[in-house]
């Protein structure tokens, strides 16, 4: 029974319901009080349910159960870094290395720590032990390489983006990285081909976008340099509003408002999984908040899924009567699943709320059009 508990909680984090996982391992944690994975597993879904003193206290439940638990306590460090304990994070990763000398992660978070004071010689030695343990650590080879660049060693440094690229070729930092050193070399040629294809790997990484409208320029090509540069614009103000919204989240997050407005930016973007995420967040603090419902319902059709569409423009009607939208998307999706009455009906209630609707009058009558035909084909 504890078992299929726990995997219904894994279930539930892995499907980004996260204040339901909570309570799910909140609740296996009460019959194995013992279990150190579960209390890691309790600290993460915490973490990403934004309560974070909280999830301090699991992950430090879970160490002390078991001391020698690297996992847990790199975990714990980049929560620590978030609440802006960085002195602990740190003092939280040489344990974990002390104890346990083969645990790369720990490694490697512990040189980005080091890398964000500006200790560079410091970060390399800690990159370089990940490396150690684990030679193929793309990662970690991506990182040494930023030492490497920030010490305007170019040929180090591009040695080192190779190897990142050497380990995985599809992560599009490793190629921006590589750009980069070519650039400041003027190898401008160099820098726009491995730019090219980090944007192809990730087209909403916005550095690169940066990066490649300024190493086209150099080349001569003005018109698509211009183009990049604008749609670097776009995003880093997208990744702006994302930023400050998660700030925010540390001293409000149970506020339903902020996640469904990140939804919306993550929907704009296209990143339809963390758009629902974001929702299923808001409704988590507000289970009566309608436009989570009805936007849920958007990315259900725009998926496909024609009845879990329809059931969910139902559910932000049934939270709000008043929400005109979700009348408008119900009647539009019945429409599409042929149910013509079904439309006609919900366009109906809709223009009793906003008899003015344009959009409500219109596909009304063209319900309306399609009833009175098949009336005269009978």
């Amino acid at each position: 029974m504890a078992d299929t508990s726990e995997a219904l909680a894994d279930r539930l984090l892995a499907q980004g319901r996260y204040r339901v996982a909570v309570w799910a391992f909140e609740a296996v944690a009460r019959r194995q009080p013992d279990s150190a994975d579960l209390y890691r597993k309790l600290g993460a879904a915490l973490a990403k349910d934004e309560q974070l003193p909280q999830a301090v206290v699991a992950y430090e439940r879970a160490i002390a159960l078991r001391e020698d638990y690297p996992k847990a306590r790199t975990e714990l460090a980049i929560l620590l870094t978030r609440l802006d304990r960085q002195d602990e994070a740190v003092a939280m990763l040489e344990r974990a290395i002390e104890l346990s000398p083969g645990y790369a992660w720990a490694h490697m978070s512990l040189g980005l720590l080091h890398f964000s004071k500006g200790r560079y010689d410091t970060a390399l030695l800690a990159y370089e032990h990940a490396i150690d343990v684990q030679a193929d650590y793309g990662e970690a080879w991506y990182n040494i390489g930023e030492v490497h660049l920030k010490k305007n060693d170019y040929p180090a440094a591009e040695k080192s983006y190779r190897r990142a690229i050497g380990a995985d070729s599809t992560v599009a930092k490793y190629r921006n990285g590589l750009a980069a050193s070519h650039y400041r070399r003027r190898d401008y040629a160099a820098a726009v081909s491995e730019l090219q294809r980090a944007v192809s790997f990730d087209s909403l990484y916005a550095r690169a976008r940066f990066n490649l409208g300024n190493a086209l320029l150099r080349t001569g090509q003005r018109e698509e340099g211009r183009r990049q540069l604008d749609l670097y614009r776009r995003l880093e103000e997208e990744e702006r509003e994302i930023s400050s919204m998660k700030n925010t989240l540390l001293t409000t997050p149970d506020k339903a408002e902020i996640y469904h407005d990140m939804g919306m930016v993550y929907s704009r973007r296209g990143q339809y999984d963390q758009a629902r995420i974001h929702y299923l967040q808001a409704i988590a603090r507000d289970s009566l908040f309608a436009p989570s419902y009805h936007n849920l319902g958007n990315i259900q059709l725009r998926q496909g899924r024609i009845k879990e569409a329809i059931g969910l423009f139902r559910r932000a009607i049934r939270t709000d009567s008043t929400y005109v939208l979700s009348y408008l998307a119900l009647g539009n999706t019945q429409m599409r699943a042929r149910q013509v009455p079904q439309a006609l009906a919900s366009y109906l209630r809709g223009l009793e709320i906003a008899p003015d609707n344009a959009r409500l009058k219109r596909n009304a009558e063209m319900a309306r059009q399609i009833l009175t035909a098949a009336k005269k084909q009978r």
